[in-house]
């Protein structure tokens, strides 16, 4: 088999491969959770099908493409196969990331759930961050912890839909040891820069948010083949919510360099675990 293209919206992928397929090319497509990849069965028919995907993305909107899925017969929005199996809710939330990314995301709600109704302040608990220097490293756990402290409904409700989506996304194909390192290195690293830069006055898992779409980005542009990606568009729009923080004309508090920095540390982490074959 030969992977051809990857699309990232399904329509086009179906129309294209339905083209495809009238031009007696067989071919099928392959869904991860932002793409659609059209892969050819007969790799000597490649020439041809490049020359066919060249003319289609001049020009998606012709009326033999748009006819295409009638000629063939498949009149469905979507293949099958990239239906989920069981559209139980919780059976798709659990199915969609592993231990790792539910616990985390547990652990957030319960201490949100805490800070609700009044048992602890956050910002002077035990899980907040250091309050001055020099630090007390019998008490290292502040370096990583204000990563699990939330302030309202829409921050945790924010950081926890995109650390499951995309948790569940590197801790399914690239392990939980991965989403590991990748949490501790970007809250250690996101947390360290908002304290010096503005102050030990902060809390949310946005940084750690901020360091998973980096790594997904960047490890989808570097392997075409990996399911572990973002598509450019969302990738941009989740940048420009950063420099709008960064313009200060949100009507939230946010915790800005902990953003940045945390990007940072995913794109950084997805170079290096590409280069390392990791």
């Amino acid at each position: 088999m030969t992977r051809l293209h990857r699309f990232e919206h399904l329509r086009l992928a179906q129309a294209f491969s339905d083209y495809l397929t009238g031009q007696k090319i067989k071919n099928s497509i392959e869904h991860s959770e932002f793409s659609y990849e059209i892969v050819l069965d007969d790799e000597r028919k490649l020439p041809i099908a490049e020359q066919a995907l060249t003319e289609f993305l001049a020009n998606p909107t012709q009326s033999k493409y748009l006819s295409a899925s009638w000629e063939s017969g498949n009149t469905n929005s979507a293949p099958e196969q990239l239906s989920y199996a069981n559209t139980d809710l919780f059976s798709n939330f659990k199915q969609h990331a592993g231990i790792l990314t539910h616990s985390l995301f547990i652990v957030c709600c319960v201490i949100y759930g805490l800070i609700a109704f009044g048992v602890f302040n956050p910002l002077n608990s035990f899980l907040a961050f250091y309050q001055q220097q020099p630090f007390d490293y019998l008490q290292s756990w502040r370096f990583i912890t204000p990563a699990l402290l939330h302030f309202s409904l829409l921050h945790i409700v924010f950081n926890l839909l995109w650390w499951w989506q995309l948790g569940g996304i590197v801790e399914k194909q690239h392990g939980k040891q991965r989403l590991l390192l990748l949490f501790l290195f970007s809250a250690i690293a996101s947390n360290l820069a908002q304290f010096f830069v503005v102050g030990p006055y902060f809390g949310g898992l946005s940084g750690v948010v901020y360091a998973l779409i980096g790594y997904c980005w960047l490890f989808g542009q570097l392997d075409k083949s990996s399911r572990v990606q973002l598509p450019n568009g969302m990738f941009v729009i989740l940048l420009g919510w950063l420099v709008l923080g960064f313009i200060d004309i949100l009507p939230a508090n946010l915790a800005n360099y902990a953003h940045l920095v945390g990007l940072l540390a995913g794109l950084l982490l997805a170079l290096v675990c590409h280069k390392l074959k990791l």
